[in-house]
């Protein structure tokens, strides 16, 4: 029994739901309660997701991504050879580390009440965008010819990225590799299934903020 507590609205819950889909695993969803006593147990760190697989526990995304490699290497998401294993990893670490600028920018726009150094938001995310534009295969998929965790990294980050995009930004399009990748990816039916999941998510998630809005200003 695979259950993943979290919620598909985060990006790093639905890497691990698109990696899943693609090897075909079978897994619960499961809303994690972060402040209670129970998650806690699961990660002190009260951060989503955490896996829970025949009773073995396992937060933080990435190494749920590696375990799951290793326990279901078939069909495999890393490459076949040491050099396409770094280039996937490469990107999902480009990923994690350089561009989660589009969070706080998007968040931002979002919530004028929200206070945040635009300017340092901004240099940050282009410094992993530029790198990101080096590090892509150039085209098609992310690191190689197939599907790989580099994909499962980036579409979910997409999905609020592209946000961006709608509202003017030009961080993807000026681009050319970036740019061009987008437009591959968003083709594919797994990625339609995992933007669809989080615009769900996404939703509810807007619609209980706004109420909450409501309700604070009504007190």
């Amino acid at each position: 029994m695979m259950i993943l507590h979290g919620s598909a609205g985060s990006p790093f819950v639905s890497r691990v739901c698109m990696q899943a889909h693609a090897k075909g695993l079978k897994f619960e969803l499961s809303r994690a309660a972060l402040g209670t006593p129970e998650f806690q147990r699961m990660n002190p760190l009260r951060k989503i997701p955490v896996l829970e697989h025949d009773g073995f526990v396992l937060p933080e995304s990435l190494v749920i991504c590696e375990y799951l490699e290793d326990a279901f290497p078939t069909p495999s998401l890393l490459g076949a050879t040491p050099e396409a294993r770094a280039r996937v990893r490469l990107v999902v670490r480009t990923v994690d580390l350089y561009c989660g600028g589009v969070m706080s920018l998007l968040r931002a726009t979002n919530d004028p009440s929200l206070k945040i150094d635009a300017a340092a938001e901004r240099a940050g995310l282009d410094k992993g965008l530029d790198a990101l534009e080096v590090f892509l295969a150039g085209d098609g998929f992310a690191a190689s010819e197939a599907l790989s965790l580099a994909d499962c990294a980036l579409v979910p980050w997409l999905f609020y990225a592209t946000m961006l995009t709608k509202q003017g930004d030009d961080a993807l399009t000026r681009r050319p590799k970036l740019a061009r990748y987008v437009d591959f990816i968003e083709g594919q039916e797994l990625t339609r299934r995992i933007w669809g999941e989080m615009d769900e998510a996404y939703r509810a998630f807007r619609a209980r903020w706004k109420a909450g809005q409501v309700a604070a200003n009504n007190g």
